[in-house]
């Protein structure tokens, strides 16, 4: 069984000779991509670096603050006498997972990570901030994440202990299949362009498939929404629970670490979850395989590839095997639609 997760990524360069970040100039930043998964949270920093967390968030009390160690995979956050800790610290802390709450609900306090001065600079004004979302028709989505904007009130806040002074001038949503879409289809991923050709985005939260027609519109009756790896790690949770005869319900977010590092052991007594995990995963393929014929019947004959991309691409690789070469897999899958966004014009 391939591994479904990867690890975090925190700090990945990606060549800029394309220009996929516009250029900065002084406190402006014409443009910031923002991807806040409800596993991780991704975004370019202003060296056209990837950053990415662990999407967990813990509001602390002023004490529990005093006393906290700051790392590189955690991003400390003060704003409106409020104070948070999001990534590997806030999970070590105890905070509640991104794909326990509402991402689009948590969006204004992620967000804060992803705002970032040019170097040099204290104060930034970010015209656009784009942000992906599972549906850009849900209103109340589009409402909660349009609520990062400011301008043209300011606001400071402090990261990692520097002062931020920010506005952000207009935020666009954008569908989460839709930049890699775009992005598969100028880049030469798709060997038949002049065809219908879809983007799975297998995540956390959800597995969603759409198909594009050639000029990029989604055929909306095609869509496909699947459960994502929670699913499963809910489903591997009962099954451990039973079969070690524990007296508490593993944590999910310990399953899903497990299953990033490729181990399948949980907890320091290191109970081996890798049958369960890959039985689970069985169903789930079989599943996914039932609703994509229903749902795509009268499209599969003129239709070119399936792109799949997100943290948990490599659940999909059985069907990769057995589909001609129709299914694949993209280049870092977890990556993929940060990168998409970025050059999204």
């Amino acid at each position: 069984m391939t591994n479904a997760y990867i690890q975090p990524v925190y700090g990945s360069s990606y060549p800029t000779s394309n220009g996929f970040v516009s250029p900065q100039h002084g406190q402006i930043r014409p443009r910031v991509v923002f991807d806040g998964g409800n596993r991780f949270v991704k975004w370019i920093d202003p060296n056209n670096v990837v950053q990415c967390l662990l999407s967990v968030v813990k509001e602390v009390s002023e004490y529990q603050w005093k006393r906290l160690k700051p790392d590189d995979q955690s991003v400390l956050i003060e704003i409106d006498g409020k104070r948070f800790v999001i990534g590997r610290l806030a999970q070590e802390l105890g905070g509640e997972p991104t794909f326990q709450t509402d991402k689009c609900q948590l969006a204004s306090i992620l967000a804060l990570a992803a705002i970032q001065p040019n170097p040099g600079q204290t104060s930034v004004h970010i015209q656009q901030m784009i942000v992906a979302l599972p549906n850009t028709l849900n209103d109340d989505d589009v409402v909660a994440v349009k609520r990062i904007a400011n301008h043209p009130l300011t606001k400071e806040f402090k990261r990692n202990g520097e002062y931020i002074t920010y506005t952000v001038g207009e935020v666009v949503p954008v569908d989460e299949t839709e930049p890699a879409f775009h992005y598969a289809l100028n880049q030469g991923f798709f060997s038949f362009p002049e065809a219908k050709n879809a983007i799975w985005d297998l995540g956390g939260g959800t597995a969603i498939a759409r198909i594009y027609t050639p000029n990029g519109t989604m055929i909306h009756d095609a869509e496909v929404i699947l459960p994502g790896t929670k699913a499963l790690a809910q489903q591997v949770a009962v099954e451990m629970k039973e079969v070690y005869s524990l007296d508490y319900s593993p944590s999910l977010q310990g399953i899903m670490d497990a299953i990033a590092r490729g181990d399948c052991l949980y907890g320091t007594d290191k109970l081996d979850f890798s049958s369960i995990f890959e039985k689970a995963c069985d169903q789930w393929v079989e599943s996914a395989r039932r609703e994509i014929r229903s749902k795509w019947a009268q499209h599969l004959p003129e239709l070119g590839e399936v792109l799949i991309v997100g943290g948990s691409a490599d659940i999909a690789a059985p069907i990769c095997a057995t589909s001609g070469d129709r299914f694949k897999i993209a280049p870092s899958p977890q990556l993929f639609n940060i990168i998409a966004m970025a050059y999204q014009e």
